[in-house]
């Protein structure tokens, strides 16, 4: 992925699998949040994560629903519809073909998402749509702007209240999903630990 001039015109669409894992999730919101990037999502793209936490029992169904309504309430211009038919003509994996239509509906130019393998570079590269995991995306950000990630990772530790964390636990959990990002992130975070 190249560097973007002006993040907060980058359209990304997030797929479910990243906005499942509430640390990441949180990560990716709040730089959205910070315009780092124009995020969007797709009403099946909430009701599969809800789907998935509810499984789970990570959550409940009022908070799922309180979820989602914060969700459409920070970000109104996130939630894209793509035109019916169009997930049906897309040759990516079946079970993901309506990301990449929200994708193309968004008009985004990244996917970001944990399972990269089922969108081929020879169905995305025509689209000018590129599909990258978190951590690369992560990465990115952090090259655009180390400030602003800092700030985010500060923010996000200070919210947290049960339990507590600071930025440097909030990497350690990070480092499931993005390794190389924490991994840099850790190597100059200055921490209140």
């Amino acid at each position: 992925m190249s560097l973007w001039l002006e993040p907060a015109v980058f359209p990304v669409l997030l797929d479910s699998c990243v906005l499942y894992p509430y640390e990441l999730r949180d990560l990716l919101l709040e730089a959205a949040h910070e315009h780092l990037y124009r995020v969007h999502w797709s009403a099946q793209i909430l009701e599969d994560t809800v789907r998935n936490l509810l499984a789970d029992a990570r959550t409940t169904p009022e908070r799922a629903s309180r979820f989602c309504t914060a969700m459409e309430r920070a970000f109104p211009e996130a939630l894209v519809e793509p035109p019916t038919g169009l997930a049906d003509q897309l040759g990516c994996d079946p079970g993901d073909r309506h990301v990449l239509a929200a994708a193309i509906a968004a008009k985004a130019e990244v996917i970001v998402t944990l399972n990269v393998r089922h969108f081929p570079a020879e169905v995305m590269a025509p689209l000018g749509i590129e599909a990258v995991t978190p951590d690369q995306f992560l990465c990115n950000l952090l090259d655009l702007d180390p400030t602003a990630i800092h700030g985010c990772l500060q923010t996000i530790a200070a919210r947290q209240r049960n339990p507590a964390r600071t930025a440097r636990a909030l990497l350690q959990i990070l480092n499931r999903q993005a390794p190389i990002f924490a991994s840099r992130c850790m190597e100059f975070l200055i921490d209140a630990d």
